[in-house]
């Protein structure tokens, strides 16, 4: 490698790791915004009980804990294949070179709805300075700005990293091994993570091809850091399930397929029953076996 070729893979090395650092803010910001979220519902009572027993509520705090989650999966993701780029893993390095840029433009874009929405669930408190919530709503924004907006981090997706190193590829790659590793994701349910990675990875592919797609780089990264999500989130469900007996994250990988890749009427009740009884699961204190799940993710 000459100096040229040593310079541009430093410094695209140091634009990994910024990104990356920013996804692991965005992700830990999240947290901090679901733990006072329920810590406020569990303890705050209206109407004679607790407000996480409101239905209304048990909803915010399930669209505050999904893209928390999603954070967190993509986060250590991205961080588990810049350990194997280091390597020397061609795969892992070109997977590295999308996966940055999505984590870095769809959790800051999140932690805003997070961490607003984390501040509503405290009320008028959560607005003034006695609490944490205004900081973390203020902070937030910030993330929106640094390495890049969310723009710029969609153009990188579309306009370089796709056309120039086929990176949505790589990515396909990796994220079909990690299913294909998953033995305990339910055999249906698997079927339709593999089929919507190959289908935002061949959308994002159509998008990168034609300058006059542009308009769609957001649509298209949205599209693949969704569909990474799932993959993850259910592989982590499965192999949580064989370790611990808690196979709940599964749930979370259905929701992030039905809420963020999935077309909804809105107009609709069909999903209520699931809903209901996802966030019955994934509110509880109480692990929740692979059956039961998987008995839950056929309904």
């Amino acid at each position: 490698m000459g100096e040229e070729g040593r310079g541009l893979k430093q410094m695209m090395d140091q634009v990994n790791l910024s990104r990356i650092s920013h996804g692991v803010r965005a992700a830990a910001m999240m947290r901090r915004c679901l733990n006072e979220a329920m810590a406020v519902a569990r303890n705050r009572v209206a109407f004679g009980k607790t407000i996480v027993e409101h239905p209304l509520m048990r909803r915010q705090l399930m669209k505050i804990m999904l893209p928390t989650e999603q954070a967190l999966s993509v986060a250590l993701f991205a961080a588990a294949v810049m350990a194997r780029a280091d390597t020397g893993d061609a795969l892992a390095r070109r997977t590295l070179r999308i996966v940055t840029p999505l984590l870095k433009f769809r959790t800051a874009r999140d932690n805003v709805k997070v961490a607003t929405a984390a501040m509503e669930a405290r009320g008028g408190n959560g607005y003034i300075e006695d609490w944490v919530n205004a900081r973390l709503v203020r902070d937030a924004h910030l993330g929106v700005l640094w390495e890049g907006t969310s723009s710029i981090n969609a153009l990188d997706i579309t306009g370089r990293a796709i056309p120039k190193e086929m990176a949505h590829e790589a990515l396909s790659e990796t994220l079909h091994d990690t299913l294909d590793k998953a033995d305990s994701v339910p055999g249906q349910f698997r079927g339709e993570l593999a089929a919507l990675v190959d289908r935002a990875v061949r959308y994002a592919g159509e998008v990168a091809s034609k300058a006059e797609n542009e308009p769609f780089a957001r649509q298209a990264s949205n599209a693949l850091y969704h569909a990474m999500s799932a993959v993850l989130l259910a592989s982590e469900g499965a192999l949580m399930a064989e370790e611990t007996g808690d196979a709940r994250r599964l749930l979370l990988a259905r929701l992030a397929i039905d809420h963020r890749l999935r077309p909804r009427d809105p107009l609709g009740l069909d999903d209520g029953p699931f809903e209901v009884a996802t966030a019955n699961l994934l509110l509880s204190d109480t692990p929740a076996g692979l059956d039961q799940v998987a008995a839950a993710l056929a309904a």
